[in-house]
């Protein structure tokens, strides 16, 4: 049940998408294979960059190819760009509910910031970190714009086991989606990735008129290291993200990253996402300092080390003190009827339906990834 090393979703797929990332870069083949072209684009979130090549000529495409990658990415973009424009909306709310400012990572944070077009890197939610004590508090104040909060397994789970509550809203025809971290990923590692350090001398942007808190360079660098190894999906934008950051660092963030990420345990982390970034991209930077030791196994290793959709979950049950093991099995094997709606369902099934739902998920969690 082990994985592949730096291996990616759609693997086969993904030097073409790559070389598509470079807008100077050469001109691409026709893609042999044109279905698993185009969904492993949409799996990678680069649909803009597969619509800006063929816009330049780099990558020829048949008709029907091409309007079928115009539509999906234009949905993302268009989705995206709701998302952006409900972002000073959904700050508003939190620094008013809880009296701090939220710190916006992934997403449009990087989009401003490092890409020549804020549509070549669209959004699917707004991730922004609060202090783990207003997360309650942060939920409400959503709850007063018109969100709901989607339950993940039982109420009290992200808190405890997690690392976001999720809330969501629907405007017309448009689902916007909001998560609300009190630390980047659910090991172990990431708890120092927590409000107070990713604010520290962190950024204001600004973003649709509105002033957005962004990490410093450095310090974003680490959350996207911890973020990229901590999910099992392993998107190419991702990777993508983490070269662009670190490209962009100046000498002194650079050397700083790595010094902060010994500092707090995360040496390991931030050199092996950087090894996706040279494996894939083939992006090289001189680094100041050695990876050092990996940390204890966890969700991350878990996802990185094994071949399977329940990786996360092994790697959490290994990682949780003993006296909330039973309490954490509970939750992911029992989950609350609102909770099978968050995870399995919320299209209105029965609570027995959503249980078998449940029930053929957790037997597929010990399979391969497809």
């Amino acid at each position: 049940m082990r994985r592949r090393a730096f291996a990616l979703p759609f693997e086969d797929q993904v030097p073409a998408l790559a070389a598509l990332l470079d807008a100077e870069g050469p001109s691409a083949e026709t893609p042999a294979d044109l279905p698993r072209f185009i969904a492993a684009a949409d799996h990678h979130n680069v649909l803009g960059f597969v619509m800006a090549a063929t816009h330049d000529g780099r990558l020829r495409l048949p008709d029907a190819a091409r309007r079928r990658v115009s539509v999906l990415a234009g949905k993302r973009a268009l989705h995206g760009r709701v998302l952006r424009r409900a972002l000073p909306e959904v700050v508003d709310a939190l620094e008013r509910g809880c009296g701090v400012a939220p710190v916006l990572v992934k997403g449009a944070a990087l989009a401003d910031r490092h890409y020549p077009m804020a549509s070549l890197r669209p959004s699917v939610d707004l991730d922004l970190v609060m202090p783990r004590q207003e997360l309650l508090r942060a939920a409400d104040a959503l709850r007063e714009r018109g969100f709901e909060e989607m339950v993940e397994f039982r109420r009290g789970y992200a808190e405890r086991h997690g690392h976001d509550i999720h809330v969501f809203r629907r405007d017309g025809g448009v689902r916007l989606d909001v998560e609300l971290h009190w630390r980047v990923g659910d090991d172990p590692v990431g708890v120092v990735l927590d409000h107070a350090f990713l604010g520290e001398g962190a950024d204001r942007v600004t973003i649709e008129g509105a002033p957005v808190t962004v990490p410093s360079p450095p310090r974003h660098l680490l959350a996207l290291a911890v973020h990229l190894l901590s999910d099992r999906e392993k998107r190419l934008c991702w990777v993508h993200d983490i070269a662009l950051v670190a490209g962009d660092a100046s000498a002194e963030h650079w050397d700083e990253a790595f010094v902060t990420a010994n500092r707090v345990g995360l040496s390991w982390v931030l050199h092996r996402a950087l090894d996706y970034a040279r494996r894939h991209l083939g992006f090289e930077r001189s680094r100041p300092r050695p990876a050092g030791d990996p940390p204890p196994f966890g969700p991350l290793r878990a996802v990185e080390e094994l071949d399977a959709h329940a990786a996360p979950h092994l790697g959490r049950l290994v990682s949780t003190p003993w006296r909330e093991k039973p309490g954490y099995l509970a939750a992911v094997i029992f989950p609350t009827r609102a909770g099978l709606e968050g995870t399995v369902g919320g299209d209105g099934a029965s609570t027995w339906q959503l249980a078998k739902r449940h029930g053929r998920r957790v037997v597929r969690g010990f399979r391969r990834r497809a």
